[in-house]
């Protein structure tokens, strides 16, 4: 009997260790960990995976931190470029709490930056990863408007104007404009936005 009971705390235990994510400094790669609510308690753990001393790709792990077993709630790997200066917080769906931006990578000789965006929900302590949002150069958002501004650098510079659907997934709003000496954004943010409602008006005749 003695030995049936060691077998089942030596499975427990292998089992309890196997599911331990946060905290492991032996693990391979470079670990980085966000807190993004106030109870600690809740992680998004990053392990940069390094290939030929560089950063290549990263698994990425939210949870709930525990004394010998962590709560993994979802994982997901994603390219990578950067361990540090990473992380940014803006509010990008208009409920006044900000949400978390993960940098992925730069294009256009470094002048167009990609991000993750993930909306942070304080109350039932969730983060909703955007999809296809590092398809959106250089992001910003516009709170008098309430749109997402992306503005790509090629050889003539654009503008493209986005808003998140209910199913928190981006969609264009409009055609992209070039950046001119005489252009007032904010004029034709209101005026791409004004033509749009129109033509929604008009489609649902």
């Amino acid at each position: 009997m003695s030995k049936i009971l060691y077998l089942i705390f030596v499975l427990i235990t292998t089992n309890s260790f196997a599911q331990k994510i946060f905290r492991q400094p032996v693990a391979k790669g470079a670990w980085q960990y966000v807190y993004p609510f106030k109870d600690t308690s809740y992680v998004l753990a990053i392990q940069h995976l390094i290939v030929d001393k560089e950063p290549a790709n990263a698994n990425i792990y939210f949870g709930k931190s525990g004394k010998t077993v962590d709560k993994i709630f979802w994982k997901e790997n994603l390219d990578m470029r950067h361990i540090s200066g990473n992380i940014t917080y803006e509010d990008y769906n208009n409920d006044d709490i900000k949400d978390l931006l993960i940098f992925e990578d730069t294009g256009g000789r470094g002048g167009n930056s990609y991000y993750n965006l993930y909306l942070v929900n304080p109350k039932n302590h969730t983060l909703t990863k955007v999809k296809d949002f590092d398809n959106i150069v250089n992001p910003s958002y516009n709170k008098k408007h309430k749109v997402i501004v992306s503005y790509g650098l090629t050889g003539t510079n654009y503008y493209q104007l986005y808003r998140l659907n209910k199913k928190h997934i981006p969609y264009k709003i409009g055609e992209h404009f070039d950046e001119t000496d005489d252009l007032d954004l904010d004029k034709k943010i209101a005026s791409i936005l004004k033509k749009t409602i129109i033509q929604n008006h008009r489609s649902k005749r």
